[in-house]
């Protein structure tokens, strides 16, 4: 979408966005599915550094949201997983005044197992302005699965809700987990073998299918009955919703092979109430926009460790009371999504279709 002339009315909350770090302390290398493409593993902090600069500058921006992929799986080959893990959490402590909200992406959990993730992610909130409140459980213990998404109000009448997009999935569970059993079966059943390495090759599949990989997942059945929860309690109280996640949500703003698989539930879980605003996301590396017709915009943004490093890939949201306003720095894209439906409802009409008539995914546990 093209921006606006400029509004002098003051935002009701600005906050920064930035995906897809994926540092790891090695020198650049072709990046595994597009050998086009550069991956600028240790620039990538800088990138990081360049944002915080941007966004303390402005006096304005309150909080960070980082969409997932903060390391790259290639540190657990290097056998650096840990250290990179602290070295980049330690740029967003440093800056522990602007606070950040982390989603949890597919990188993360091929270097970490759930427990080890999110006792490591606890540790650094502890050192930032957040209060620990918003996580739960807090410290869970060794033999409870954490739970991996949460929300938060920042201000009156604003609630952000962060999906834990690998809830159903095969990475970070134990194989005897009953989450990775249900994430297996779902693979197993549209590739034709049970052979790991092979569900991330979409060679064999077509269409939407081209999503059932293991670098994605699902949201399983509590997290799906949590989110309709909140979602309806923001009905009641007047609250507007931002939900943000890793992994594409809307076929038209992604590429389908880094779509949910699940992802027309929870598209029909947000059309049950009137309290979304959009949903944010990376994976994918390239900006993406779509609106459905329910006026929810949905929001890809330009993954880091792709930007060449002269280039800057972060965006500074601005909310008000009739618009939101991304403003892209450097490859980011720029946006104004307007809150009055009567200039949202201009979807693409197939798409809908296939989210409707898209078959439901099986994902209790």
């Amino acid at each position: 979408m093209t921006l606006e002339p400029k509004t002098t009315v003051e935002p009701l909350v600005t906050f920064g966005v930035l995906t897809d770090v994926q540092y790891a302390d090695c020198e650049d290398r072709p990046a595994p599915h597009d050998s086009s493409k550069t991956r600028f593993y240790r620039k990538a902090l800088d990138q990081v550094d360049a944002a915080f600069k941007s966004w303390k500058e402005s006096h304005k921006v309150k909080f960070v949201l980082q969409l997932g992929d903060i390391i790259d799986g290639l540190n657990r080959k290097l056998g650096g997983s840990y250290s990179s893990l602290r070295d980049t959490l330690e740029h967003f402590e440093y800056h522990a005044s602007i606070p950040t909200f982390h989603s949890v992406g597919n990188h993360e959990l091929y270097n970490f197992n759930r427990n080890e993730l999110a006792l490591l992610f606890y540790e650094s909130v502890k050192k930032l302005d957040i209060p620990v409140e918003v996580f739960c459980p807090l410290n869970p213990a060794e033999h409870q699965t954490p739970v991996l998404y949460y929300k938060f109000c920042p201000v009156p009448n604003l609630k952000f809700i962060s999906l834990d997009c690998f809830d159903v999935s095969v990475l970070g569970y134990d194989v005897d987990h009953p989450n990775y059993q249900t994430a297996a079966k779902i693979l197993s059943s549209k590739h034709g073998h049970n052979v790991f390495e092979d569900w991330d090759c979409d060679g064999d599949l077509k269409g939407l299918d081209v999503r059932f990989q293991q670098m994605n997942g699902a949201v399983g059945e509590d997290q799906k009955a949590w989110l309709n929860n909140e979602l309806r309690e923001s009905d009641e109280l007047g609250q507007r919703v931002i939900v943000f996640g890793h992994v594409g949500l809307y076929p038209d703003s992604t590429d389908w092979n880094c779509l949910l698989w699940n992802y027309n539930e929870i598209i029909q879980i947000f059309h049950q109430h009137k309290c979304v605003l959009a949903y944010f996301c990376g994976h994918t590396h390239e900006s993406g926009y779509a609106v459905d017709s329910h006026g929810i915009s949905y929001v890809v943004f330009t993954g880091i460790v792709e930007t060449p490093p002269d280039s800057p890939a972060f965006a500074t949201v601005s909310l008000y009371e009739d618009q939101l306003k991304i403003i892209g720095h450097g490859l980011e894209q720029s946006y104004v999504i307007p809150f009055k439906n009567d200039n949202l409802n201009n979807c693409d009409e197939s798409i809908e279709e296939k989210i409707s008539n898209s078959p439901a995914v099986k994902v209790e546990v």
